[in-house]
């Protein structure tokens, strides 16, 4: 049987050029290196792309056409190698470097980002904002930076000794959003995911280059509960057919 490159240790896979990958697709491989690590952490050694695509919830074309993207292709009849396939995504989704973060909320949602972004997933925490009087000072893990009031973002974010935040989260209340993202902006961050439900826009003289990524919680809810009812909707025409 021939083994894929994904296989064979004499011939390793070319580089991976990330440039032209969907947004998309992206989303969805950051899916599959979620589910490979179950795998991994229940022992299993080999899935198939059925395997994969029913765990991340898309069909196998899809998967398998997502996994083109990072040159990876499995073995017909036997499947994907799980650890090879995490390392190429990995590599991919560059989390086999670390990128550093700033969190803005450090509430029970910000303590779940925060548990989120340990260790393998290519993130580091380094820096923590909350108006909360009683977080102020403190650090949610040990050796952790210590949560920092949201005015000091640009002070803290912008000091020349500290290293350079790639990405940054909102999850303040909904009143300090856009201040809280204006100060991101101002000190050079470019990456900004938004996990409140307001709409966050630049201001006139800011730079364009900056990419929010909207994440509501609620829609995304509303979404399965569509789902759920158009599931339900086809299991009642079912039986009102065959009864």
């Amino acid at each position: 049987m021939r083994r894929s490159d994904a296989f064979d240790d004499a011939h390793p896979p070319p580089a991976i050029d990330t440039t032209d990958i969907p947004a998309p697709a992206v989303a969805r491989l950051a899916a599959y290196l979620h589910v490979l690590r179950s795998f991994s952490e229940r022992g299993v050694l080999v899935a198939s792309s059925g395997e994969l695509a029913r765990a991340a919830g898309v069909n196998s074309s899809i998967l398998r056409k997502d996994l083109s993207h990072v040159g990876a292709n499995g073995v017909r009849g036997v499947g994907y190698d799980v650890g090879r396939l995490t390392a190429r995504i990995s590599m991919a989704l560059h989390t086999d470097s670390v990128h550093t973060v700033a969190l803005a909320g450090a509430g029970r949602l910000g303590h779940a980002l925060l548990a989120h972004t340990g260790f393998g997933r290519g993130f580091r925490v380094a820096a923590l904002f909350d108006d909360d009087p009683r977080l102020l000072g403190t650090a949610l893990v040990a050796g952790g930076p210590r949560i920092a009031p949201l005015a000091d973002i640009e002070s803290v974010c912008g000091a020349s000794d500290s290293p350079p935040i790639e990405v940054a989260v909102v999850a303040t209340a909904d009143a300090d959003a856009q201040r809280t993202f204006d100060a991101f902006a101002a000190v050079g961050v470019r990456q900004i995911l938004n996990v409140t439900p307001v709409s966050l826009s630049l201001t006139e003289s800011g730079d364009s280059d900056v990419v929010i990524r909207q994440v509501d919680l609620a829609l995304e809810l509303q979404v399965l509960a569509f789902q759920a009812g158009r599931r339900q909707a086809s299991v009642m025409g079912e039986e009102t057919v065959t009864a």
